[in-house]
């Protein structure tokens, strides 16, 4: 009974992000479709055939964007609200993102993985949000695994990629780490755990958190999800 109210919790906090991603990115582009439009209203007489018909490209690749993005957005919310586990949330949010986005994103995850603490969900959940964005938005990967295993005691997520990757020493010595970095490790070290990135420029990325259990028995292996494009 417990796990479901917390899973209902998560199912809240992931229609507060959609809220917010629909401010954030949707409305971004239909505000630049209407400025866009309102300058070509204002300078049409003085504009070139190849100028008018490269700024009606550029609105209706916005268009096209913020269409794909307010369904995908809309698919999450039905998908999401069926969701019996927080695992069901995060296989339904990678789903989304893989289809959104045109890549391939692999979800694996242990069955116990459904028992843990909801603090350790609740940090897992973010991590692999933080984890995928960034290898999608800032990597530029077309494939991404999503690995989540439970085994002596600990729960252990590993993110991979096959993006830009990154000098790992120069973004984390920066007072302002960003690729919300420094968010994932605070998370881990909240719950007692380790945080570690190997990545380097050209090579992909792998982002590896492990959080000690105490309240899991007989954490192991289990059943495996899979998530992926098309």
């Amino acid at each position: 009974m417990a796990i479901q109210i917390e899973s209902k919790r998560l199912v809240i906090e992931e229609r507060n992000r959609i809220a917010e991603e629909l401010h954030d990115r949707v409305s971004q582009h239909l505000f630049g479709i209407i400025y866009a439009m309102h300058s070509i209203k204002c300078g049409w007489k003085d504009m070139t055939e190849e100028q008018k018909l490269e700024q009606m490209k550029e609105i209706q690749e916005a268009a096209s964007t913020a269409s794909c993005e307010l369904r995908a957005t809309i698919n999450n919310l039905s998908t999401t609200g069926g969701s019996d586990s927080w695992i069901g949330i995060v296989k339904s949010h990678l789903a989304n993102q893989a289809k959104l986005n045109g890549i391939s994103i692999v979800f694996h995850a242990s069955k116990s993985c459904s028992l843990l603490s909801i603090d350790h969900q609740k940090a897992l959940y973010r991590a692999i949000l933080e984890g995928v964005g960034n290898a999608i938005r800032h990597g530029a990967s077309s494939c991404v695994s999503v690995d989540l295993t439970m085994k002596q005691g600990a729960v252990k997520l590993a993110i991979e990629d096959n993006g830009f990757g990154f000098d790992v020493r120069s973004k984390m010595n920066k007072s302002n780490a960003g690729f919300g970095l420094s968010n994932m490790q605070a998370l881990a070290v909240s719950l007692g755990g380790t945080f570690d990135i190997e990545s380097k420029e050209g090579s992909g990325t792998r982002i590896l958190l492990w959080l000690p259990l105490a309240d899991v028995a007989g954490a192991g292996e289990g059943s495996a999800q899979n998530t992926k494009s098309g």
